[in-house]
């Protein structure tokens, strides 16, 4: 199966995980287009002084893949500064959310997997 991100319906996101602004979210792949437990992939544009809120998941692990762009991440209570080419792993049970705290957009992929097989219905994580 091949989809490309660029082309994928676009939705936005107002105050993602009790963020702040809008962001853009394609959904290129979803839990049903899997048979392991892989939950989904997206491409995510992130404009200048937006964010994604702190916030933890449970038992699934995600990546942040970021494409283009610069900003500020906070994972396990530390803030660290990511650009492109930098992949995030955020472990089960972890905590937390990016900043663009720059003038530029940033585009980046987030992958994310559980690590036990669950049914198709979308959870939602706990804002922290």
């Amino acid at each position: 199966m091949i989809r490309n991100f660029i082309t994928c319906e676009k939705i936005t996101d107002e105050n993602s995980h009790g963020g702040q602004g809008k962001i853009e979210i394609q959904k290129v792949f979803r839990r049903e287009d899997f048979k392991g437990t892989w939950d989904f992939a997206l491409r995510v544009v992130m404009p200048p002084n937006s964010s994604m809120g702190l916030h933890q998941h449970d038992n699934d692990e995600e990546m942040y893949i970021i494409l283009n762009g610069e900003g500020l991440m906070t994972i396990a209570g530390k803030e660290q500064k990511v650009g492109a080419g930098d992949m995030i792993l955020n472990k089960p049970y972890g905590c937390h959310g990016l900043l663009n705290n720059s003038n530029k957009n940033i585009e980046l992929l987030i992958i994310q997997a559980s690590t036990t097989m669950k049914n198709t219905t979308e959870k939602q994580d706990k804002i922290v």
